[in-house]
């Protein structure tokens, strides 16, 4: 499997990146992991360099992945379904996953319709910072959660 995740910004709290890197250590177990990162000056740019990055993707013949974005308007599931989404996504749907985590201003609807999920992690707000070390948390307990170990109980 491959995950691939677009961004907006790098990390800047050192503590965070640190927590991020151990995650996409052991990510590096289950699936190649890549990450692009789209730097923005302004809040405007943010989706339009966003769906530009999308743009060329699709345009390259890369329409195989499944794309998932984080967004507060999508459906919420428990860790146990989303560990079978993973499953599914890995087994059946050719195995490569576009996690797309926007900036602090969230996704416009242009932005969104790139999505084949959309996913909330909480009606609660985040930082985008935040946002990534869950969502790389819960994809390695997804992966902990197939593979049959302890991590997740």
């Amino acid at each position: 499997m491959k995950l691939l995740f677009l961004q907006v910004g790098k990390t800047k709290e050192a503590s965070y990146r640190a927590i991020e890197d151990e995650f996409l250590k052991r990510l590096g177990a289950f699936c190649s992991v890549e990450e692009l990162t789209v730097e923005v000056s302004t809040p405007e740019r943010e989706n339009k360099e966003l769906q530009m990055k999308l743009e060329k993707w699709a345009q390259k013949g890369q329409g195989e992945y499944r794309v998932l974005m984080l967004d507060r308007g999508g459906r919420s599931m428990r860790s146990e379904a989303f560990a079978d989404w993973i499953r599914v996504a890995r087994d059946y749907e050719g195995g490569k996953v576009m996690v797309v985590i926007g900036g602090p201003h969230g996704f416009t609807e242009e932005t969104l319709a790139y999505a084949d999920e959309r996913l909330s992690l909480s009606e609660m707000t985040f930082t985008h910072q935040m946002v990534r070390l869950f969502i790389l948390e819960q994809l390695y307990r997804g992966f902990m959660i197939l593979a049959g170990k302890s991590y997740h109980h």
